[in-house]
């Protein structure tokens, strides 16, 4: 399997996907796995026939589905007691990482200098939730990686586990795999997240703290996250982030047509229902079909009115839907009820009631 990065001609487009223009990958520490679902099907007009062969290179595990077949189904687990919460499908479905990703993908972020040129600093601005997010990634020794990879009760991929007293999220998964015989390579990510009203303390946390603060509370944890938890390596960077989303997305002008916006430059959400990469595939797709309508000889202006309304509306419900999915990821009471039990990642209307729990 061939996945070495080569320079391409590729073009920018709205979310980023590429066709036409080089693109050297930005070198950054920080890296997280994304899930790909309901969009993978506009790669076939987003990306040219060489990028869709080798679009397995970017997965966390590229190996995986050749040497075992489909991907199990994801399991969220009350970690606590084992009992099983949710089962979502994985058919179609890819956990790929952002770095690797970038090869394929360039993109405008929630903090976008456009955004907020188009739309104002007030408008532009994220709300954050009373959520802080712990979102690293880390190396484990060969025998510890091997367990968490392989042991039959845990999942080959991606682990979701929920646990009350407190309230937490966590998702333990794989990031990378480089090598598949030699574990010490193996890179795994954890996405730990928690309610929280004093925030600012767990942010002036330093590296060292961080980790001993999460290896203090494994025991309120079953396996496979209660052993990756108590070998978290010394000094492992822990970076600690406010859950913000665009909770008051408005429309912007767009000049005649001449500027658009796309992902979370357009639409920033949490991560819970694993929306956000997905809807940012579906802006790319709809700004090709854009793009050939103005090339047929259709007034841009209309064309990129017509593009911007649409996006504001999937991104409108979609920021709905993510706050009462936020809400229930951390609560083994509420999840049941919450959008990721009842809706899954299915790209679906769904009428968010006005009294949203708290947090």
């Amino acid at each position: 399997m061939e996945c070495s990065h080569r320079e391409e001609s590729v073009l920018i487009i709205g979310a980023g996907l590429k066709k036409n223009e080089s693109y050297a990958s930005t070198k950054r520490s920080r890296d997280w796995g994304m899930v790909l679902h309901w969009s993978v099907d506009h790669f076939n007009t987003l990306l040219p026939e060489d990028l869709l062969k080798r679009l397995t290179c970017i997965q966390c595990d590229p190996y995986y589905e050749s040497e075992h077949g489909p991907v199990p189904d994801i399991r969220f687990l009350n970690t606590k007691t084992g009992d099983l919460l949710s089962t979502v499908a994985t058919k179609g479905m890819r956990r790929v990482s952002r770095r690797k990703t970038r090869v394929f993908f360039r993109v405008d972020g929630a903090k976008s200098f456009l955004r907020t040129f188009l739309v104002g600093p007030e408008k532009a601005a994220l709300t954050p939730l009373d959520i802080l997010l712990l979102n690293f990634k880390t190396n484990f020794t060969v025998e510890q990686s091997q367990f968490l990879k392989r042991d039959p009760a845990f999942h080959p991929i991606m682990n979701f586990g929920i646990k009350s007293d407190p309230k937490t999220f966590f998702l333990l998964s794989n990031l990378d795999i480089p090598d598949k015989n030699d574990a010490s390579t193996w890179m795994w990510q954890f996405t730990y997240s928690f309610p929280t009203q004093n925030a600012e303390e767990v942010i002036a946390m330093t590296h060292e703290q961080r980790p001993n603060m999460l290896r203090e509370g494994s025991e309120r944890w079953i396996d496979p996250w209660k052993s990756a938890l108590k070998w978290l390596p010394d000094g492992t960077e822990t970076p600690a982030d406010k859950v913000n989303l665009s909770k008051n997305i408005t429309g912007w002008e767009n000049h005649g047509g001449r500027f658009i916006l796309a992902r979370d430059a357009a639409h920033a959400m949490p991560p819970y229902r694993g929306q956000g990469v997905n809807n940012s595939i579906q802006d790319a797709a709809n700004f090709v079909v854009a793009m050939k309508r103005i090339k047929d000889g259709e007034d841009t202006k209309h064309i990129i009115d017509a593009y911007d309304a649409e996006m504001l509306e999937r991104g409108t419900r979609e920021i709905k839907i993510s706050i009462p999915a936020a809400i229930a990821a951390h609560s083994i009471e509420l999840f049941g009820d919450g959008p990721l039990a009842k809706i899954g990642v299915k790209q679906k209307d769904f009428k968010v009631k006005a009294e949203e729990s708290r947090l």
